[in-house]
């Protein structure tokens, strides 16, 4: 018998019509749960940016995080995306008290059955307007995301990941950016000599930005004199 209630457990757990049945609360409380259990990483991080009015070679850094927020990146030459890492979206999930989670459909997204997870924020002042998530339920993990920011107007989100998964550590990200409205840092337009007229020249357009994690270790440690 008991054998028996273990093997209907199992099939209900993996079949896809429990993921189905579980609420918006319940899936990102999956995200969250495999994120939890970082304390601190480092990792190599390759950033590839595919802007039109951008030339440059890809940025090699390296990326360190310690719980709850300190987050450093330690790159040669320019630093580009300063504020875009790979726990902007875990850190805002994380705090349920700060927006509302709708459920709104399941999908297919590269092959993996997805519940598609509408947030909206509970603050008028949140740089986020609305948030949009393709999560693999089973895993506990982000496929996809759409943010409608104030500051960067659209951006998407595509997640992939490796033998990491399990923290909902991303193995690579890419970014789809409006090119009229994302804001390059500052030292880069001037490094370049390009200017906010060429972005400006760029309306409707996308542009891609990739980033590759690699030798990521997790929960070995690190020291706070790194954040200083």
């Amino acid at each position: 018998m008991i054998r028996f209630i273990l093997l209907v457990l199992f099939i209900t757990l993996n079949s896809p019509n429990y993921s189905e049945a579980q609420t918006a609360s319940q899936i990102i409380n999956k995200v969250n749960t495999n994120f939890n259990k970082v304390n601190d990483y480092t990792a190599d991080m390759s950033i590839h940016l595919d802007v039109s009015f951008v030339k440059m070679k890809d940025i090699m850094a390296k990326v360190y995080f310690k719980k709850p927020k300190k987050f450093k990146v330690k790159a040669e030459g320019i630093m580009l995306l300063p504020k875009q890492n790979p726990n902007n979206i875990q850190a805002m999930l994380e705090d349920t008290s700060s927006y509302s989670a709708i459920k709104t459909g399941t999908v297919i997204t590269n092959g993996v059955n997805t519940s598609i997870i509408t947030v909206i924020p509970n603050s008028d002042t949140a740089d986020l307007i609305l948030g949009k998530f393709w999560i693999d339920a089973n895993k506990g993990v982000i496929l996809k995301s759409h943010l409608t920011t104030r500051s960067n107007g659209n951006l998407e989100i595509e997640h992939f990941y490796g033998v990491n998964s399990n923290y909902a550590l991303p193995d690579k990200l890419i970014f789809t950016i409006e090119t009229a409205k994302f804001k390059l840092p500052k030292a880069l337009v001037v490094d370049l000599g390009s200017s906010t007229e060429d972005s400006k020249k760029e309306d409707n357009k996308k542009g891609k930005i990739t980033i590759v994690f690699s030798n990521y270790i997790v929960n070995k440690g690190v020291d706070d004199k790194i954040f200083k």
